[in-house]
């Protein structure tokens, strides 16, 4: 039994409680903390826990926050972050997850480009082939009845990814992701995404569909074999134009140690018109992995574990981790808020009606806590 399955599991058959540890991540809209989940039967697991900022409690932002439940409990996959539970906590929305214990991709490729050094080949590539599996895994998922879920992420990047210390590869935060089972339309005056990771047709109104995301997957690769972000102007308003006019360098030309192969296919996957890129996920994957293979720089999660290993340890002699004065009262509300939480006391759970979406394609429905 995996780790995860064993926390599902404690989960159905025990109440729980959480108890807040540190806070990994902060945000506009969310911060995301280390907690344990301590269960009455003894023992406890390791989760994250988003909690959606008090501010954010506009109508647009809780249904954002809904929709993100409902896909993570939907989505079951080796390279996509678990979502374990979701409740109202007195107004407060929190979300039980899956602890990926490491750092962003975003995180890695900082340090790096700080010290100019792009990632190494084969690793940059092995991250893009996990997060190409991933993606097409959620392009296809389908209903029982074969229907097509139409999921799009919407917001692939460096930020997104998570990289762990036993090398784990996996997508996370599906708070902008278009989906048929989100039971609230998208605003059309959200732009979903980082900027630098949006693709041309975004910006340009052209319309768009599933290759936006495999357009910021390609982006982030280009990221890791250059040391250096792709599209980034001087402000917001010359980042947008950098990406509407999409003029790509050639990887070669900034890292001489690309081969021309994998520059080619970069190139395609980044060129301004979604027709002219690879159409679908499973064909960038398995043009990936025909590189991996045909390059001889087979890599796995032994080596991102090493890497990322390499990096906390850096990241930990440069900057000590201590508690704010303010987190430390962040962290005693939160703690009040998950006894509520774990009590019922004003805790309020997302419908489980509203998670029984049946799914094929390898989709299958999360095992909610609330069971019996």
């Amino acid at each position: 039994m995996t780790r995860s399955s064993r926390l599902s599991s404690l989960l159905r058959r025990a109440p729980t409680r959480y108890r807040p540890v540190s806070r990994i991540a902060a945000g506009g809209m969310a911060e995301v903390w280390r907690a344990e989940a301590i269960f009455e039967e003894g023992g406890t697991h390791e989760v994250a826990i988003k909690r959606v900022l008090p501010q954010m409690g506009q109508p647009l932002f809780r249904a954002m926050f809904e929709d993100e439940a409902r896909l993570g409990m939907l989505l079951r996959h080796p390279n996509i972050v678990r979502v374990y539970d979701a409740r109202d906590v007195g107004g407060t929305f929190i979300m039980v997850m899956e602890l990926v214990d490491g750092d962003t991709l975003k995180g890695l490729l900082e340090k790096a480009l700080e010290r100019g050094a792009p990632m190494p080949l084969g690793v940059a590539l092995h991250i893009a082939r996990e997060l190409a599996r991933a993606l097409d895994y959620v392009h296809r998922a389908e209903h029982e009845d074969g229907r097509h879920l139409g999921i799009v992420h919407r917001d692939v990047s460096p930020h997104n990814l998570l990289l762990g210390r036993d090398g784990a590869v996996k997508l996370t935060d599906f708070g902008l992701a278009d989906a048929n089972v989100h039971e609230h339309a998208q605003s059309e005056d959200l732009v979903g995404g980082k900027l630098g990771y949006l693709a041309p047709e975004i910006v340009l109104q052209k319309g768009s569909d599933h290759r936006i995301d495999l357009f910021a997957a390609a982006v982030t690769l280009w990221e890791m074999l250059a040391g250096r972000r792709l599209f980034q102007g001087a402000d917001d308003a010359e980042t947008v134009r950098a990406v509407a006019r999409c003029e790509v360098p050639s990887l070669r030309k900034i890292n001489g140690r690309v081969p021309r192969e994998v520059d080619d296919l970069v190139g395609r996957m980044l060129r301004p018109s979604p027709d002219e890129r690879l159409p679908t996920a499973r064909s960038f994957f398995e043009a990936l992995d025909v590189l991996v293979t045909r390059l001889d720089r087979e890599v796995g999660a032994q080596d991102v574990a090493l890497l990322i290993g390499l990096h906390l340890a850096r990241k930990q002699r440069e900057k000590p981790k201590e508690a704010s004065i303010e987190e430390l009262g962040v962290a005693e509300l939160l703690a009040d808020e998950l006894a509520q939480f774990a009590a019922g006391g004003g805790a309020k759970p997302l419908d489980p009606r509203e998670f029984d979406y049946g799914v094929t394609s390898g989709v299958r429905r999360h095992p909610r806590p609330w069971d019996d």
